[in-house]
């Protein structure tokens, strides 16, 4: 599975990128070709865990059950210090203190359900 490397990564706090061998270009989500150039070859490397954000929603509706006692709590879409883009929790932070532009630092939670996730706290909070 292409996301195997991804996925265990996050089970020991690492975020690692595929990297494309041809172009340099790190991209998530994994996928057989290089968004930018088509190669099919890839190293996985780790990233530095900094990012910051570009868009961001406020949940204020649990999706399920297990979330009812989060809300309110803010998605945000980060873009990672290496270029690529997801979509993860911002923690940390008052939902009406979240802005675009703001640096963010990764960090991993335990969801209900027991997986390993990315979140990310403000810069000056995730040390």
């Amino acid at each position: 599975m292409l996301t195997t490397p991804l996925l265990d990564g996050y089970e020991q706090d690492r975020m690692t990128l595929p990297v494309c061998e041809a172009c340099g270009t790190a991209h998530l989500y994994p996928r057989p070709r290089c968004p930018r150039c088509g190669g099919s070859r890839f190293a996985w490397r780790e990233a530095s865990g900094r990012g910051e954000v570009t868009s961001f929603s406020v949940v204020h509706r649990a999706p399920s059950q297990e979330f009812a006692g989060s809300v309110p709590y803010t998605i945000g879409l980060i873009r990672l210090a290496e270029g690529p883009q997801l979509m993860a929790w911002v923690v940390d932070v008052p939902p009406e203190d979240v802005r675009v532009g703001l640096p963010v630092r990764l960090r991993f939670v335990t969801l209900p359900g027991g997986e390993r996730r990315p979140v990310f706290a403000p810069e000056e909070a995730a040390h």
